[in-house]
């Protein structure tokens, strides 16, 4: 039988008559049949179907909230599942309807925004949905992968000038931040071995010993900031 699109009080409906007599008729509206009486003034019986329902009007199609970078389809507006004519692993054609949610007596018809297939469903039929609740995992064609987050370029690493060495005082050989100390009171260390980082101009500068000798005080605290001269670290040697 034809189908007939319909529009009432602005609503939209497809009716399609799927039996006629001189009596009655049945159409499916929507998906649903409905028994309509035509009246006669020798009116027989005319059948009836359990729990008929008032036609739910449909409402314009919509694309969900489409992240083609993960490949999640979101509900575009909040409401209840009516059916989901698809399954994990069907491929589907862009615009298709995938997916049929019911808000103000309205049932709106949710397209694939892309060629692809289902991979993943995360809804039920009459499950209630919000405004950007995942729907579907969905690979799509068009589909490309979220580029990788950059690394942030680490900050440039210089050694500073040779250290000023006085009395095993391990001074300061530039102004700057003290941004790491590698040693502690007590601990032994070699000539060449680190005992700092100062951050200047935006560089890092490794202090160190010049000096072999234990770690008798530490002067500074990591983050303070120092000028040329100050004591640093005092060795015992």
């Amino acid at each position: 039988m034809k189908t007939y699109k319909l529009t009432i009080n602005g609503d939209r409906y497809d009716a399609r008559v799927v039996e006629y007599s001189g009596t009655h008729a049945r159409i499916n509206i929507n998906g649903a049949d409905y028994v309509i009486q035509i009246e006669d003034d020798s009116l027989i019986h005319v059948p009836k179907l359990p729990e008929q329902e008032k036609a739910v009007p449909m409402a314009p199609s919509f694309s969900s909230g489409f992240d083609g970078g993960s490949g999640e389809l979101r509900a575009p507006i909040p409401g209840v599942i009516v059916s989901i004519p698809v399954k994990e692993g069907d491929r589907v054609k862009k615009g298709q309807t995938i997916i049929i949610i019911e808000a103000m007596k309205m049932q709106s018809e949710i397209a694939a925004p892309v060629d692809g297939s289902i991979s993943k469903i995360m809804v039920k039929e009459r499950a209630p949905v919000q405004e950007g609740d995942l729907l579907m995992q969905f690979t799509g064609d068009e589909s490309k992968p979220k580029p990788e987050a950059k690394a942030l370029p680490k900050k440039s690493s210089a050694s500073a000038p040779e250290p000023v060495q006085s009395d095993g005082m391990i001074l300061a050989p530039i102004p700057g931040t003290v941004i790491d100390i590698k040693v502690k009171p007590g601990d032994l260390v070699d000539k060449d071995s680190v005992v700092l980082i100062l951050e200047a101009m935006k560089m890092e500068s490794e202090i160190h010993s010049s000096l072999v000798g234990r770690v008798r005080k530490i002067h500074v605290s990591k983050g303070a900031s120092v000028s040329e001269g100050d004591p640093l670290v005092e060795l015992e040697v």
